[in-house]
């Protein structure tokens, strides 16, 4: 290979200035795409970093800790801007649709449409960047995950360093299993669960309703199905093998639904199951003894960080690591900084300085958390600033300290988690929704009405899946299918599969 440049070209530089002004309007007068990454620049640089979450007290103090430590090593300043979860996305694609200044922010495949805002030149694309300012941040991934976050060749953001491989089982209260003597590793599918629920309900009067599903794990989640739209995708095993299918077609579909509905009608889920907003609250309060859940190494310790019992966790499902499992968290750089290159030595940074992340994610020691070890920490009480439970969201986790709970070797299981992960036949295949985009948003607008309810129990799926397959069919959903099996097939035949 080339010896790594230490400035990206002029020419390149120009294409994307003019890029930039192209795709969102900015002023761009005055960008500094280029510095030298082995030295401290002499003018300093305020980088404004936007994310999800509560706004939190004490922010002012860690960025001024931050800011200390940042101006030694790359004389930058850093503002965090935390916007609450339920209006991200609307007021992020706000300020992008006006072409305001912001240098970094958090996107991903679920939440403020990574790859929409790269098509539509929301990000910079940061090939040439991440060669040059971030190659420790480089190496810490498998070229895999950084294919993950392509969009037409190109990488538009930095993929968060955290479990690459996807596993769903049961979360349950560990105290409640332990009272009854229940194995819940052997129960293994929901006939084995329903005479755990009925000894807990029996027993546990502040638990009449022992099971609670999440609005995005339900028993719907336990199909072996990896969706390239919500209900439009690929089955793992080789019952439907090199098809896409329509999930909500399919027998295994309304089977998982009448299961749901089953458990709804005996009782064993609460009648306002549907008000997803409130699933944490029962959670927490003591309500619930088991749920369905998206699992890792220390999951439950990150579920139940503020409960007053603890979790634990069976899997059900093998590990898979699946296409789009690089873009579920990213930092991406806004086509309107200024000084793109100070954001991607900022990014580096937050990925492989262990100080500057920890202090990021759990702010300062004496004040927001005490160590108790080497890498580990206890936050204090009522903390006014600690982002404990999201650090995916903010870089590399491996960097994170240990906390009440957590194994002394989490960081070791993850790495295990993530080498063991399965990558099944269609690995490697992206789907490119553009030609099928208004039926893709017609679907969407009927999944909105049908999928939740069908897929809780809260309704008869044998009255309601024939409804919402008829909806489907009105809205496209075959030529979805049709579009989405023509470019696999292409897919499969230009990679020899």
């Amino acid at each position: 290979m080339k010896k790594r440049l230490r400035w990206i070209g002029i020419s390149l530089s120009v294409v994307m200035l003019l890029g930039v002004c192209a795709g969102c309007g900015g002023n761009k007068v005055g960008v500094v795409t280029e510095e030298d990454p082995n030295t401290v620049p002499e003018t300093a640089y305020e980088i404004n970093w936007y994310f999800m979450g509560d706004a939190l007290k004490d922010t002012a103090s860690v960025e001024a800790a931050a800011n200390e430590y940042l101006k030694d090593k790359i004389n930058a300043t850093l503002k965090i801007n935390r916007l609450e979860t339920g209006q991200y996305s609307k007021k992020m694609s706000t300020m992008i649709a006006a072409g305001e200044y912001f240098d970094i922010c958090f996107t991903a495949n679920w939440m403020l449409d990574y790859k929409a805002n790269a098509v539509n030149s929301a990000w910079l694309p940061l090939d040439d960047y991440i060669d040059t300012y971030m190659p420790k941040t480089k190496a810490l991934m498998d070229s895999d995950i950084w294919d993950n976050v392509r969009v037409n060749g190109k990488i538009y953001g930095v993929p968060a360093k955290k479990e690459f491989g996807e596993q769903r089982g049961w979360m349950y209260r560990k105290d409640i299993a332990e009272k009854y003597n229940i194995d819940m590793s052997q129960v293994k599918n929901f006939d084995d669960l329903k005479p755990v629920l009925e000894k807990i309900k029996a027993n546990e009067p502040d638990m009449q309703y022992p099971i609670d599903w999440k609005s995005d794990c339900t028993p719907f989640q336990l199909i072996e199905f990896w969706p390239i739209t919500p209900v439009i995708g690929m089955f793992y095993d080789g019952s439907y093998k090199d098809k896409i299918v329509n999930v909500v077609e399919t027998p295994e579909f309304m089977e998982y639904c009448k299961t749901a509905f089953g458990l709804y009608n005996d009782g064993f889920v609460k009648k306002d199951v549907m008000n997803a907003s409130d699933f944490t609250q029962r959670l927490k309060d003591g309500k619930t003894f088991v749920y369905l859940e998206f699992l890792k190494p220390g999951k439950e310790q990150e579920v139940a960080k503020n409960f007053s019992f603890e979790l634990a966790q069976a899997p059900l499902t093998p590990v898979y690591q699946l296409n789009g499992v690089g873009d579920g968290s990213i930092m991406s750089v806004s086509q309107t900084s200024k000084n793109p290159a100070r954001a991607m030595r900022f990014l580096e940074l937050l990925n492989t300085d262990p100080y500057l992340n920890n202090l990021l994610n759990y702010g300062i020691e004496g004040k927001h958390y005490t160590k108790v070890g080497d890498n580990r920490i206890e936050v204090m009480p009522n903390a006014s600033y600690t982002l404990q439970g999201s650090q995916w969201m903010t870089g590399n986790v491996f960097l994170n300290y240990l906390t009440p709970g957590e194994a002394d070797d989490k960081m070791q299981q993850l790495e295990v988690f993530n080498k063991n992960a399965e990558k099944p036949y269609f690995y490697g295949f992206k789907f490119d929704p553009e030609p099928v985009q208004q039926q893709i948003a017609a679907c969407s607008t009927v999944d909105s009405e049908f999928r939740s309810q069908a897929t809780m129990g809260a309704v008869n799926p044998e009255t309601v899946i024939p409804a919402y397959i008829e909806k489907q069919k009105a809205a496209g959903v075959d030529e979805i299918i049709a579009e989405a099996q023509r470019q696999y097939d292409e897919w499969k035949a230009q990679n020899g599969k």
